[in-house]
């Protein structure tokens, strides 16, 4: 097959976007990365044809999507990527629409709850007004941009008046927030990645002493762990419900079951465990495109 990669950029940033290059020609792939820069517009017989890199888009089987939405030109960006997804030809893994909710924790929750799966309350707050609301409701709430990765800009209100110049502050850089209720990460936060129908990456993050942040920039600790069935079944059901190939999904443990807190279109840091896990992660979603691509478009 000819497969693309939509990688993030060319920094380096993510170095698992050249890992999926090269394990698909280990495969025996014509593989190749670009970025959503490199897809270019032209004149057709059959009106805007699309070229990727240089390339003709129809010659593509498939084109695994790592790409960047972020930033002040992200509506060049999902246009560029709605304009991909358009294509007949090749199957994106994953369109446009997949990763507009993957990227939107509005958009997740929603999906998320309407297939019935634990996700936390939420409600949208544009004025200092609405977050006190949520304190009054909750009484110690999680603060959070719709559009962010890697827990930037997450913020925990346990005391409104203390904390008032917080909520102020990202209401003025975003407009709009997420608030949900604050769940005890004491007991560590579970990161489960799906790739196709696999979960290589079970791991246990326990946030330092002293912070509820289970993040491993800041200091959170991790180990692999065997998880449970029940967690691998929630966790491949959520990347299902999504439309995602690959996923990595933070869950917390809650009330004798779990919650589901995101799930990240972009997984990064794969090799984390090793390079046998790392491989399984790759030749998860490979085994997955590979299959969906022979089965057809309505597969």
């Amino acid at each position: 097959m000819k497969i693309g990669l939509l990688g993030w950029d060319y920094s380096g940033i993510d170095p698992d976007g050249t890992s999926l290059v090269e394990y698909g020609r280990e495969r025996g792939h014509e593989t190749s990365f670009f970025t959503l820069e490199e897809i270019a517009y032209h004149p057709g017989p059959e009106g805007v044809e699309l070229t990727l890199k240089g390339e003709p888009a129809g010659s593509f089987d498939a084109v695994i999507n790592r790409s960047k939405l972020y930033g002040d030109d992200w509506r060049d960006r999902v246009e560029r990527l709605a304009m991909l997804s358009n294509v007949p030809g090749p199957r994106v893994f994953d369109p446009v629409d997949v990763w507009l909710t993957g990227y939107s924790k509005f958009l997740m929750a929603q999906k998320l709850a309407a297939a019935g799966l634990p996700v936390p309350p939420i409600r949208s707050a544009v004025s200092l007004a609405d977050v006190e609301k949520a304190f009054e409701e909750w009484g110690d709430i999680i603060l959070k941009p719709s559009y962010g990765y890697r827990g930037q800009d997450v913020e925990r209100i346990h005391d409104f008046g203390a904390q008032k110049e917080v909520a102020e502050d990202l209401l003025t850089r975003f407009s709009t927030v997420l608030c949900q209720p604050y769940y005890p990460t004491e007991g560590g936060e579970y990161r489960i990645s799906v790739a196709g129908d696999v979960t290589p990456i079970n791991m246990l993050k326990l946030p330092p002493v002293g912070s509820w942040r289970c993040k491993t920039l800041e200091g959170a600790s991790f180990e692999r762990i065997d998880a449970p069935d029940e967690l691998v079944d929630l966790s491949i059901r959520a990347t299902r419900a999504l439309g995602m190939t690959l996923s990595g999904l933070d869950v917390l443990p809650h009330e004798g079951g779990y919650m589901i807190l995101e799930v990240n279109p972009v997984p990064g840091f794969l090799s984390v465990l090793g390079a046998e896990q790392h491989r399984q992660v790759l030749a998860g979603v490979y085994d997955w495109v590979e299959r969906k691509v022979q089965e057809g478009p309505s597969a």
